[in-house]
């Protein structure tokens, strides 16, 4: 762990604080709620103390033009929203300095893909709607050509067909293409595409959901590139506030260093049998700490400043030098480079609140449980579930749906069908989210449903950090 004494971006993060404890009118009430004297915070030892906030004790507890900074609503300068599985959005308000460090943090990524000597069109394939992907990337990539990148960019969002015209016809005239979108997503776009697509440089750079080295190593054979993982990069980030971290040549090499060797891996990420995602990020733009229970609390600007946020997701935060001494003390001489002398990682292990993320979409265990719980079927099952990924006979991405049947129950295809059903039917009333991919990807989006006896081994265990959830 991290020193308080010591934490690099501690100084920022305080400025942080206690700008949004003078001009935010909600932090304001929530500091004197909370029996917190701003002026007597100076120290990191002082600010642990200071009570974290979540959606629940402050987005939702305050209207919108008080949480940002001088309690006017036009202090926003762009709104994104976030609706999980619940189906109510969250807004999200940011402004030219958010903007800012997103223009920073993918230059750095595009640099990583060698941007400044070679010409590049990044062709965006998040959604451009409310959700933060398509505008954000839009946005941060069009505002490189004030910096030393040869970057065009091209916004042809969630369209398979447009995304390979758009490569097809732009691509020769560039030295590469990097091709941004969800990780399965991504990999659609790539599968079975023409020649006039895969004959060129592509690269390819994630977020929305994690993956694993063996993923990674399938996409790679698409693009012809099974020795060059560096030509991928993942983000870490969400509406809350914007990117996180990101994926490099260093920290991809080190995650894989992991895969391969257990004392490494169990010294740097614990015994956890799924490899946590793990990512480069910056303290001075995202300052990261972890509660008692692993959670993660960012500080970060904005138009909406947010202190000691807890954004549920369940990591660790490390630096470059205590990295470098886990490699060494496994026997490893390998260097760590980071694109700041003060740079660090997080390993993100992802959510308790969240069953899987699929295309960037995410099912919490609630709405799950509720489809599984309708008089239709609850009948027959004993409300287990193991909601998780895999690859349909396509070899494509699709959501796998295992559910366990009560004692003397038969398998029934018939049931597995209304099983599958009356899930869509309650996801899609929960999450526009989950509304808006049915639209773009049609039956893709619905689960493969598979019927297991009861006493079954795979409801034996309780929620996992890897993406999955198992419910007894």
């Amino acid at each position: 762990m991290i020193s308080t004494l010591t934490r690099p971006g501690f100084a920022q993060a305080l400025r942080v604080f206690q700008q949004a404890a003078r001009t935010v009118p909600a932090y304001a009430k929530f500091l004197c709620d909370n029996g917190i004297d701003a002026d007597a915070v100076r120290t990191p030892a002082d600010f642990a103390e200071v009570p974290p906030v979540t959606k629940d004790n402050y987005i939702r507890a305050y209207p919108p033009h008080e949480l940002i900074s001088g309690g006017a609503i036009t202090g926003a300068g762009t709104w994104s929203s976030s609706s999980g599985s619940s189906g109510t959005p969250t807004f999200w308000a940011r402004d030219e300095l958010s903007h800012e460090h997103g223009v920073d943090l993918h230059a750095r990524i595009l640099r990583g893909f060698r941007a400044e000597t070679a010409s590049t069109l990044v062709v965006v394939g998040f959604s451009m709607g409310d959700w933060i992907g398509g505008t954000y990337t839009f946005r941060s990539v069009a505002d490189l050509h004030r910096r030393d990148l040869r970057v065009s960019v091209a916004t042809p969002g969630m369209d398979i067909d447009l995304i390979r015209a758009d490569i097809a016809a732009l691509g020769p005239y560039y030295r590469q293409i990097v091709l941004a979108g969800y990780p399965p997503f991504v990999r659609d776009v790539l599968d079975r595409a023409p020649a006039a697509v895969l004959d060129q440089d592509i690269k390819v750079l994630m977020a929305g959901e994690a993956i694993s080295e063996p993923w990674r190593d399938n996409l790679l054979s698409l693009l012809g590139k099974p020795d060059r993982p560096q030509d991928s990069c993942l983000i870490y980030g969400a509406a809350d506030a914007g990117m996180f971290g990101h994926e490099t040549a260093s920290s991809i090499t080190i995650r894989r260093l992991a895969q391969r060797d257990s004392t490494f891996r169990d010294a740097m990420f614990g015994a956890d049998p799924v490899l946590p995602t793990f990512v480069e990020y910056d303290p001075t733009y995202r300052y990261v700490e972890t509660d008692d229970r692993g959670a993660l609390l960012c500080t970060v600007a904005n138009a909406m400043p947010l202190v000691r946020y807890r954004i549920n997701d369940i990591g660790s935060v490390h630096t470059a030098a205590e990295v470098g001494q886990a490699l060494l003390a496994a026997g490893h001489d390998q260097r760590v480079r980071t694109n700041t002398p003060t740079a660090g990682f997080i390993a993100l292990r992802g959510r308790p609140d969240v069953a899987v993320s699929f295309y960037s979409v995410k099912f919490a265990p609630e709405t799950v449980r509720a489809a599984l719980t309708d008089p239709r079927l609850s009948g027959e099952l004993t409300g287990k579930f193991v909601l998780d990924k895999d690859l349909d006979p396509a070899g494509g991405d699709r959501l796998r749906l295992l559910v366990e049947l009560r004692p003397d129950r038969a398998l029934d295809e018939a049931f597995a069908v209304a099983v599958g059903s009356v899930f869509v039917h309650t996801v899609t009333e929960a999450s526009r989210e989950y509304r808006d991919l049915r639209t773009r990807i049609g039956t893709r989006a619905e689960p493969l449903v598979e019927l297991r006896p009861f006493g079954s081994p795979e409801f034996r265990y309780a929620i996992k950090h890897d993406g999955r959830v198992s419910e007894a």
